[in-house]
């Protein structure tokens, strides 16, 4: 019976944690406002790796970088080409997918999948 009970709490606990984890073919394709978003917010994330980050809603700070991504807990974590550039490196995407969430300081963004990965 202890053993039976314990293989019972074990799956639970994996089912538990697999659930919080970020399902990577989920995560690919294009996020941002709108296809016609006069800001150019884009964040775009590949399978191979690699994402590119758009953010021109300050023309006096254009954000335009390059780099790759990796899966730390639940977020997935930019690491840019170019060291000098500050912007949102943490992201974590939520609603199966369908957006990515960020806060750096008190700036929030919320970006919407506008076109999944072919």
């Amino acid at each position: 019976m202890k053993k039976a009970f314990k293989i019972v709490i074990a799956s639970l606990m994996i089912m538990i944690f697999q659930s919080f984890s970020v399902k990577e073919n989920l995560i690919f394709g294009t996020y941002g406002i709108t296809n016609t978003d006069p800001s150019g917010i884009e964040l775009v994330i590949n399978e191979n790796h690699t994402f590119t980050f758009k953010d021109f809603s300050n023309p006096k700070n254009k954000i335009n970088t390059t780099g790759t991504w990796a899966i730390k807990k639940e977020f997935i974590v930019l690491k840019s080409s170019d060291s000098n550039q500050k912007f949102h490196t943490k992201w974590k995407i939520t609603n199966k997918g369908s957006k990515a969430k960020s806060r750096k300081g008190m700036t929030f963004y919320t970006l919407c999948k506008i076109k999944p990965t072919l």
